[in-house]
């Protein structure tokens, strides 16, 4: 009788809830052994409406398997009883006693708990270490800032191994650029007399500082099988890779100063012209189209500069187009391009010179300075000279700048006798000076029309591109903010960055101090920021996003400061 009594305590203590107010919580067991889960219990008495649970001080200790709620009503003998159920499925992150922390539930809160948890039996791990692991290997210990280095990640699993919630992603690294490198690869190997299957992961990454990048760890679930004492049980057990950290080097003491930064492991130039420059001699007037790649092996098309122009404005005219960008995997490796097209109009007979283009970049294979180059090109012109001044301005595909212009250029002969080929004769002198009013005015307002459609479209991406720039200021990125810079120019002035940049300098003159400023912090060994809100002034006082002047356009300006004052 005593033995029954003493076992039915034991289990109401084991059983019997902790109560705390209107909240009982509990355990499906004080203790388990390592990989295996718990389920954790919490009633709300007197309520049938669940409410939002915060379990992030959880989380520290415990893996959240999965987290129900069920609602429960009971009337009996003229008594009503109502409650919730939550239950959370638990597995430990370590072993040790590990406590469970109050629960929060409106304005109530659980007792404390503590679950045993303990280690696996030394045999029982190596069955598991032997059953699934991962392998993560990089290209190098060490990489250059905005330089790639690649990761290949590898899971191996043995026969009667399941896995759950499919492959962890591209790991998520702060102040990096992290591109997957094709498509997941599962093959079968064996090792150590154990066939296993294998998911290839291979990763491109890119920092965009120099110092220690981590690489954080990733994890996934599985079932192995486990032979205890000649018998064989599953496990649920969660196989993780190991943080890793990487050297970032800076920008090399000996890159020049005057050249954007651009790691790769190789960098190659080509063009194409259309038409085809084959002998034949190219009319005056007539428009060629130049067309460059920028080829990069090992960084990406948006690393590539602007190719710089020194096309003299004496030979030819010049209309840029959009650059195109690029990238493409190759094996662990990133292809990318940078595609630059524009349209040159020759204005002299004679032979004409399109000068050598260069790049300089950083080889990170042999950590030296190389150069990629194209050679000038020179070409036969015919015709009559054409002068510059009596050119537009636009380039010829803009269609309404184009109907402006044409009006305005035109005299009321010649729209006249426009008008007479077209008219009939029978039509009254006064009818046909109508038709030619109306005309122009139709063609007059199309144009202005047009024109302020133009307006807002580069409105809107010089406050884009602006944007743009204060975010990488933001960052502290120096060789994006140089970069952001170059393209806001470019787009302002519609002329290459290195014209556009004498432009702005020449029309504020204290540009030249934001200048001396990007400069010294992108090429200090550090590459560090030393003051943002300086920068950032700069560039909001400097820096219209409209074709106004600069006064002008600060009193518009609707994007909020960077650094507000207090």
């Amino acid at each position: 009788m005593v033995t029954l009594r003493a076992a039915i305590a034991l289990l109401l203590t084991v059983f019997l809830p902790c109560v705390h107010a209107e909240l009982s919580v509990r355990l499906s067991s004080d203790s388990i052994e390592e990989l295996e889960s718990v389920r954790l219990v919490i009633r709300a008495h007197d309520t049938r409406r669940a409410e939002a649970l915060d379990l992030t001080e959880l989380e520290k200790n415990f893996h959240i398997m999965g987290n129900n709620t069920s609602s429960q009503y009971q009337y009996i003998n003229g008594q009503t009883q109502s409650w919730v159920d939550y239950q959370i499925t638990l597995q430990p992150k370590k072993t040790g006693k590990l406590p469970i922390p109050p629960i929060r539930i409106g304005s109530l809160s659980t007792q404390p708990l503590t679950l045993d948890v303990q280690p696996l039996a030394p045999s029982t791990r190596q069955q598991i270490n032997e059953l699934v692991f991962y392998e993560q290997n990089f290209s190098s210990p060490e990489v250059y800032v905005q330089g790639q280095i690649s990761m290949q990640r590898k899971l191996f699993f043995s026969n009667g191994v399941q896995l759950y919630g499919g492959q962890p992603g591209a790991p998520k690294i702060p102040d990096a650029k992290v591109i997957t490198l094709g498509e997941n690869q599962t093959t079968n190997v064996q090792r150590n007399g154990r066939n296993y299957g294998v998911v290839t992961q291979n990763y491109a990454i890119f920092p965009e500082a120099s110092g220690t990048l981590t690489v954080p760890a990733v994890e996934m679930t599985a079932s192995v099988r486990i032979l205890n004492n000649g018998r064989v049980s599953r496990k649920g057990v969660r196989v993780a890779t190991e943080e890793e950290t990487i050297t970032v080097m800076p920008v090399p003491a000996s890159y020049p100063r005057d050249a954007p930064w651009l790691p790769a492991t190789n960098v190659s130039l080509s063009q194409s012209f259309e038409p085809i420059l084959s002998g034949t001699a190219v009319n005056v007037g007539d428009t060629l189209t130049q067309t460059v790649k920028i080829t990069v092996e090992g960084n990406t098309g948006a690393s590539v500069p602007p190719l710089s122009s020194s096309i003299s404005s004496d030979a030819f005219r010049e209309y840029p187009q959009p650059a195109q960008l690029i990238d493409n995997t190759q094996g662990q490796s990133v292809i990318g391009q940078r595609i630059e097209q524009r349209n040159l109009m020759p204005l002299n007979p004679g032979t004409l010179k399109l000068p050598a283009t260069e790049i300089v970049w950083w080889d990170t294979k042999a950590n030296q300075v190389r150069r990629s180059a194209l050679a000038a090109t020179t070409f036969e012109t015919l015709g009559t000279a054409i002068n510059p001044q009596k050119l537009t301005t636009n380039a010829p595909a803009v269609g309404s700048a184009q109907l402006a212009n044409s009006i305005n250029n035109e005299t009321e002969h010649d729209i006249e006798s426009a008008f007479d080929n077209a008219l009939p004769a029978t039509l009254s002198q006064g009818l046909r000076w109508s038709l030619v009013i109306i005309a122009i005015f139709l063609g007059v307002t199309l144009a202005a029309k047009g024109l302020r459609t133009a307006r807002a479209t580069r409105g809107r991406a010089l406050r884009q591109s602006r944007r743009k720039l204060l975010k990488e200021i933001r960052r502290a990125d120096t060789s994006a903010i140089q970069h952001s810079l170059r393209q806001y120019l470019q787009l302002r002035y519609a002329v290459p960055a290195e014209k556009a940049i004498l432009a702005w300098t020449a029309e504020q003159p204290e540009a030249e101090h934001l200048i001396k400023l990007l400069n010294r912090w992108c090429y200090s060994p550090t590459s560090e920021i030393h003051d943002q809100k300086e920068l950032a002034r700069l560039v909001e006082d400097l820096l219209p996003t409209g074709t106004g002047n600069t006064k002008q356009q600060k009193s518009r300006e609707t994007l909020p400061a960077l650094y507000p004052s207090a």
